[in-house]
């Protein structure tokens, strides 16, 4: 198991890459997508904040150490981000679980939803082909703490 970090400035040093101009700026802005989607989080019941947040840090942390820092430090999901970051990118087994249900109800759903509407059947297997990506992703590649 990793030895947690216990400072920003650590969790910067281990996880910031450089990259070319071009991907830098591509890198920060569709970090700055993924942020305002996180901010509407805030106030929509039911969106996602740190699920929006989580793939900005990524993209900040191969982009700029500056927005990267904001990601680990803002009131908002910066604590949950650092938790994240500071345990080597784990989740708790609770989170894990939870996370894993979530998706198979609103894959379930999002099929029941697209059989009402009339679809022949690409749609439904569509979503679950992207359900069973995203089981075998959350299960098996986040490493999980307890």
């Amino acid at each position: 198991m990793a030895v947690a970090l216990t400072s920003v400035d650590a969790i910067v040093e281990q996880y910031s890459q450089k990259s070319t101009p071009l991907k830098r700026r591509l890198y920060v802005s569709i970090g700055f997508i993924f942020i305002i989607c996180a901010v509407i989080g805030i106030w929509v019941p039911g969106w996602p904040t740190v699920s929006w947040a989580v793939p900005a840090a990524y993209l900040f942390s191969h982009s700029n150490e500056k927005l990267f820092r904001w990601t680990l430090t803002n009131r908002w999901f910066g604590s949950a981000l650092f938790d994240y970051y500071s345990t080597g990118k784990t989740l708790p087994k609770h989170v894990k679980t939870f996370i894993l249900i979530f998706i198979t109800i609103m894959s379930a759903i999002s099929i029941w939803i697209t059989t009402i509407a009339g679809d022949p059947g690409y749609g439904q297997a569509f979503i679950a082909i992207v359900w069973v990506i995203g089981i075998w992703f959350v299960s098996s590649k986040i490493k999980t703490r307890v």
